[in-house]
């Protein structure tokens, strides 16, 4: 799988005091094992990752046997992993992070291919009529 983005998980780690190796541990150790694998839905995601769990539109991962949790949107046709949030089990626990994530929003919709409109100094092009 693809992850966007793994700085978001080192902001996380660089940004505890306490326990900063830990942390980067911990999660390095949860990238190295997403990024070799390729999901083709939740089910094929349970057997890497046995207690992640679906919350609306989101994975919510154990990382570092309970110690962490790590919010994500996984595109299992594209093969990505959008890392929402990281966190502690206790910033975990006040249940701030449902609505600030978007889980139970729907994704988001790809952008619509739009034509380019060319200026109207510019001659039309090989074939194609004046006025079109």
């Amino acid at each position: 799988m693809r992850i966007i983005s793994k700085k978001r998980l080192q902001q996380f780690w660089e940004s505890r005091k306490v326990d900063s190796e830990i942390a980067e541990r911990d999660f390095s150790a949860w990238y190295k094992l997403a990024i070799n694998t390729d999901w083709a839905n939740f089910g094929a995601l349970k057997q890497t990752f046995g207690t992640a769990d679906q919350v609306g539109n989101c994975v919510v991962f154990d990382v570092g046997n309970n110690r962490f949790r790590l919010i994500g949107r996984v595109n299992y046709v594209q093969g990505i992993v959008y890392v929402l949030k990281a966190m502690d089990h206790r910033e975990y626990d006040k249940k701030v992070w449902i609505a600030n994530c978007g889980c139970n929003s729907p994704p988001p919709k790809p952008p619509s291919k739009l034509k380019k409109e060319r200026p109207k100094d510019t001659p039309p092009a090989r074939g194609q009529k004046k006025g079109k």
